[in-house]
Order: structure tokens, then C-alpha cells, then sequence
């Protein structure tokens, strides 16, 4: 018998396990486009939107210095995202909160970035093509840009939610769902709801997929999710059970919103496109047909449904969740949309794939020669690189723009760096500039740590009557203790001034420096004795 000797050259099955696929080339690829370019824009807009940047941060960086959210001061958000830029703050306290920012918003860019590849792999299974359109899709929409610059809530716990999807879904049908995976994916959508509490409608999607696909893995899911969340915040809950409970769940549940933070039904359909704030776009007939005609192709991609597959049916549940609970929810910004974008992107290439699909079974494709097919593709490779750069040199523009309108120059807050000392008490109105000039962090401890004046506001009105006596007498106390103010106006809108505090803060503090939107005021001796 002949024995014949192995080729060397051969591709082995330890050789091809340790060869990347052509799938995992592209999930890099996309990831490594989306981190470039947000990562590039962090250093290219001067003027700076960070209002949750600031309030998500120094909420951190006090929790880790002792300062507990909801006991010591208001946070209407759950715990999740301090749990998370906890790191980040400990960093802070050693490289000081202006470098801190920097970190948490370069970790903001790598989440965002992570999220266009889960959203990618998510479509695998129609092919390379299909995860490249959804990929590079989320990677370019202009609202990705916006999130991937600031500390948000949004990435994170959308980030969790995909993580989950891909648990379930990622690697074949829901059936296939392991009780260990099932714990995992609970974990995912527990440490979500953890940062937002929206995680909730994906949460409900994904447990109706595995309710009718895997059932006997729900309750596992369902478990682990309720006991991340649970032990999230059970250390705050025991800590001010009254507070966490009002700021978190009833002022949340129960927000009211002024006419300008409401959005028409037509601007929400608007804003989920991710181009509302851009200089194209769409008007609202745009808007409404295109919208009519993704629900077209969806309904004539879906009407096969025993042919659909679990993550096209998790696509098309939690692209519904998720739309539902953004036209549905008080109040609104245009950021909110990218908590869709995935979703929307996805169901439309799936849709779009699927009708392709079953085109080609009915219409036999044309015979292309090699060296055509190598140009049609390579045109194509072109096309698709030129549209992306088109589209980040575009959508940073975008974000500058919107900065401008939005946010505050950075240099701006160096005054505050000049004019305060370090370690002194300071209240701010937008405690970002705090963060941002290096004085956040007080060396007296009774300073009063003023974090989101706005959140405040949501347990005092809204804004939309005259501030409550006791809101105003506790900014009196704020006053009181501290040895600066530094405000956006000479008397910014979100205090709540009646004739009291204005008179009382009129004879105790002057105004010390101020340039553009930053006034620095410094606490004296009442004047006249």
C-alpha cells in the first residue's frame, strides 16, 4: 500500500481554525474604521457639548470619593454608567478631571465603535456584503458621531443590549440558546437597564423571541436580568430608599417636558433617521416616505415568515420596541435616535437582502466574466471608501456645527482654572465646566456637590411653574456654603431665583472674571456690613 506523504502546504484543520475568516477581517475592519474616526474627531471640534459628559463623570468621580448619588445629591438616572466609569474617576483623582473627561470620552468612541461591529455581526448571515453596508452605516450616521464625543448613557446600554441579541441569536436559531447562555444574555440586558432604563423595551423583544423560540430558557433569562438589576442597585436603594426610588423610577416614569424638549410626532420620525440637526436634513415629506417605503419592503420581506430567521425576527422586534418607546416617551432630543440606529439599519439591509434572495431564486443571474466581476467589485470597494470618507469629513463637520449651537468653547473654561483656586468649593449650573477647568473636587468637605441642576428641576416642576420655596432655600444653603459660583449667565434660568435667593446672592457674591457664557462669581461679606 502506498502511503502518501503530507503536503506541508496543505491547509490543515489547525491551520484553517487559526485563519481569520473573511467575517472576522470585516467585523475589524469596521471596527477599526468607526474607532479611527471618532477617535480622530475627539481632536478636531473646539467647541464642546458636554453637559451629560459633566454630570455623568462628576457623579463618578464624588461615588468614588466617598459622595453617595441619591443621599448626598440628586442623580435621575440608575447607577449603571457610575458602576462603569468608575475607573475612569479613580483616574481623575490622580490626572484631574480635565484628563478624566478626555479618557471617558475616548472609552464613549471604543463603546460606539463596538456597538457598529455587534450590529454587523448581527447580519451575518446574509452575507459579507450586508454586514459591511450595516457596519460602515452605524459607524457614519451623524447622530454615532455625536454620542462616540460624549459621556452618554446610550452607547453603553445599547452596547449591553447588542451583546445580548448576539448571545441569544449571534451563533444560529434562539432553540440552540444554552442555559448558560441564556444567564449570560439576562446578564447583558440586567447591566442595560442598569445604565438606562429604555434597555427595557429591547429587554421585552429579546424575551418574546426566546419565549417562542426557546421557552424553557426564559425564565433563566428573565432571573438573571431582574438579579443584575436588583444587585445594581440594592447598595443605593438601602442607602436612601426614598430619594433612589423618587429620582430614578417615579420623576423618570413621570417626566413632563417644555414645548421645545417635547418633539412632534413628525420631528421624532425625523430625528430617527439621524440627520435632523445636519445641514440635509430631511423634510418631513422625505421623512414620511421614507419611512413608508422601509415599512413597504419590510412587510414584503417578513410576509414569508417561517422562512425567517431568529435574528431577522429579533431585528425586526427590537427595531419596533425601540421605535415605539422613542416616539411614545415626554420628552426628546435628536440624540435619543441612535438608540434606533442599529436596529433601523439592520432591518433595512435585512429587508433589502431578503427581497434580493428571493429575486434570485426566480430571475437566474446574468454569466459575468472574472475580470468583470474584479472590476464591478473593486468599483464598488472604491465607491464604498470614498462615500465613507465623504461621510465622516461630513458628519464631523456636523458635529462641530452642532457644538457650536450647543456647547461651550473649551478654552473658554481656562478662566475658571485662573479664577478659582484649586480646592476650593465652587456650585456650578453646568458642573462640566468644574470637570473641565480641574475644579470639581473640594478640599471642604461639607461643599454641597451640585450635579445636574436639570435633574433637580425634575422633581421641582420642570421648569414650567415658579420654583417651590424649599428649591430655592436649598440653592440659598448651597450659596451659603460655598466659596464660588460659575455660571453660563449672570443669572442662568435653571436656578431656581425667586426674591430671596436673588437678593441674598446680589449682597454676597461679585462677579470676579467672566468671558463669553462663563462668569465667575466669588462669595463675599454682605455688602454694607
Amino acid at each position: 500500500m502506498t502511503v502518501l506523504a503530507a503536503d506541508p502546504e496543505a491547509p490543515t484543520s489547525a491551520k484553517t481554525a487559526r485563519r481569520p475568516s473573511d467575517e472576522s477581517l470585516i467585523l475589524l475592519g469596521i471596527g477599526l474604521l468607526a474607532l479611527g474616526t471618532y477617535l480622530w474627531q475627539l481632536s478636531v471640534p473646539e467647541q464642546l457639548s458636554f453637559y451629560d459628559s459633566g454630570v455623568y463623570l462628576a457623579a463618578a468621580v464624588h461615588l468614588v470619593s466617598g459622595v453617595v448619588p441619591y443621599r448626598d445629591f440628586t442623580f435621575v438616572q440608575p447607577p449603571g454608567l457610575l458602576y462603569l466609569l468608575a475607573p475612569v474617576a479613580l483616574v481623575s483623582r490622580l490626572i484631574g478631571t480635565h484628563d478624566g473627561l478626555t479618557v471617558g470620552r475616548a472609552l464613549a468612541s471604543v463603546v460606539t465603535a463596538a456597538n457598529c461591529v455587534m450590529t454587523a455581526a448581527l447580519v451575518r448571515r446574509h452575507g459579507r456584503t450586508a454586514m459591511v453596508v450595516t457596519g460602515v452605516g452605524v459607524a457614519v450616521s451623524p447622530v454615532a458621531f455625536l454620542v462616540s464625543s460624549a459621556i452618554k448613557l446610550d452607547p453603553f446600554s445599547l452596547g449591553f443590549v447588542l451583546l445580548a441579541a448576539l448571545v441569544v441569536v449571534g451563533r444560529g436559531p434562539a432553540a440552540a440558546l444554552s442555559r448558560r447562555g441564556a444567564i449570560l444574555a439576562g446578564v447583558a440586558l440586567g447591566v442595560a437597564g442598569l445604565v438606562k432604563l429604555w434597555a427595557f423595551f429591547p429587554f421585552v423583544a429579546i424575551v418574546a423571541l426566546v419565549a417562542w423560540r426557546a421557552r424553557g430558557r426564559v425564565v433563566a433569562l428573565v432571573a438573571s436580568a431582574g438579579a443584575t438589576f436588583l444587585a445594581g442597585v440594592a447598595p443605593f436603594l438601602l442607602a436612601a430608599p426614598r430619594s433612589f426610588v423618587a429620582e430614578v423610577f417615579v420623576e423618570q416614569l413621570g417626566r413632563k417636558a417644555n414645548a421645545a424638549d417635547s418633539g412632534s410626532l413628525l420631528w421624532r420620525l425625523r430625528a430617527l433617521t439621524g440627520y435632523v440637526d445636519t445641514l440635509v436634513a430631511p423634510s418631513t415629506g422625505v421623512t414620511l416616505v421614507a419611512f413608508t417605503v422601509l415599512a413597504a419592503l419590510v412587510v414584503l420581506a417578513y410576509r414569508h415568515w417561517r422562512s425567517v430567521s431568529d435574528a431577522d425576527a429579533l431585528i425586526l422586534f427590537g427595531a419596533v420596541a425601540v421605535v415605539v418607546m422613542l416616539l411614545s416617551s415626554p420628552e426628546t432630543y435628536s440624540y435619543y435616535a441612535y438608540y434606533a440606529q442599529p436596529f433601523l439599519i439592520a432591518l433595512a439591509v435585512v429587508a433589502l437582502w431578503r427581497i434580493g434572495a428571493r429575486l434570485r431564486e426566480r430571475v437566474a443571474p446574468p454569466r459575468v466574466g472574472k475580470g468583470t466581476r474584479r472590476l464591478v467589485v473593486g468599483a464598488w470597494v472604491a465607491s464604498l471608501v470614498l462615500a465613507s470618507g465623504a461621510m465622516v469629513l461630513y458628519t464631523t463637520s456636523f458635529y462641530s456645527a452642532y457644538a457650536y449651537t450647543y456647547g461651550y468653547y473649551g478654552r473658554w473654561m481656562g478662566l475658571v482654572t485662573r479664577a478659582v483656586p484649586p480646592g476650593a468649593c465652587v456650585v456650578y449650573n453646568q458642573v462640566a465646566f468644574g470637570v473641565y477647568a480641574n475644579r470639581l473636587i473640594s478640599s471642604d468637605p461639607a461643599c454641597p456637590p451640585v450635579v445636574d441642576v436639570y435633574g433637580e428641576w425634575m422633581g421641582n416642576g420642570y421648569q414650567l411653574v415658579a420654583p417651590p420655596r424649599s428649591f430655592s432655600r436649598e440653592w440659598l444653603g448651597y450659596f451659603e456654603r460655598a466659596q464660588y459660583a460659575v455660571f453660563t449667565r449672570l443669572k442662568p434660568a435653571d436656578i431656581p431665583w425667586d426674591g430671596r435667593l436673588t437678593h441674598w446672592f446680589d449682597a454676597h457674591y461679585r462677579l470676579v472674571a467672566n468671558k463669553q457664557f462663563v462668569f465667575v462669581f466669588k462669595h463675599i461679606s454682605a455688602r454694607g456690613g
